[in-house]
């Protein structure tokens, strides 16, 4: 059988209606759902971003146990245009590539009220320039944007950590999702026959119209 006959081939389109830094809105057309639902699980499950993986303590005298604290540094999203070209821990990779970054945390509260500790005071390792994305935002748009507030700290309580951010993708953990939704929902094709709009009565048209 040749390759020009293919009774359920489909040529799926894709038409942009809206395209942002966090949002992105289009048309799928000639194909059917099952298309559609397979890019939405791509987009939840197989996109590789970067994400917290591996956190170690050196001093939590904070009320938040260690691994609650780890589990929110996980769920921080962090950004880069260097992300791209990182590698996963157990792919082979070239000279210059990473497979994992590194930030540091060190916060002591030493006021009579408590300190918020927030993704800002992650410091990255200068060897590199992934970074949580309130701080990017930061550097962008000014001091306007509200940062994710991880615990706070009372008097004489004390954070400091080293966390090692990695490459992965969804279908490994959640924290890796890079979207916070992604749906789809079926457009309405509205045809007119206009052979029966013009044996209408004008009463009628104007009737249902009006209805």
């Amino acid at each position: 059988m040749g390759d020009t006959y293919r009774p359920n081939h489909r040529h799926p389109k894709i038409s942009i209606r809206k395209l942002e830094d966090d949002y992105v809105e289009f048309i799928l057309s000639d194909t059917d759902a099952s298309v559609a639902n397979a890019l939405r699980r791509i987009m939840i499950a197989e996109v590789p971003t970067v994400a917290i993986d591996l956190v170690d303590f050196e001093n939590n005298t904070s009320v938040l146990n260690d691994e609650f604290l780890a589990h929110r540094l996980g769920l921080i999203p962090l950004v880069s245009d260097y992300a791209k070209y990182m590698v996963r821990p157990f792919e082979e990779f070239a000279e210059g590539q990473l497979a994992e970054v590194e930030f540091s945390l060190n916060v002591k509260c030493t006021e009579g009220r408590s300190l918020e500790v927030t993704d800002l005071d992650l410091v990255p390792d200068a060897s590199h320039s992934v970074v949580p994305v309130t701080q990017a935002l930061m550097k962008q748009q000014g001091g306007s944007v509200k940062p994710v507030v991880l615990l706070k700290l009372g008097r004489n309580q004390e954070i400091k950590l080293r966390a090692i951010a990695r490459k992965g993708i969804g279908k490994d953990h959640a924290k890796w999702i890079p979207v916070a939704t992604a749906v789809f929902q079926y457009v309405a094709d509205i045809s007119i026959n206009q052979g029966l709009m013009d044996e209408l009565t004008g009463a009628f048209v104007c009737y249902s119209c009006c209805c």
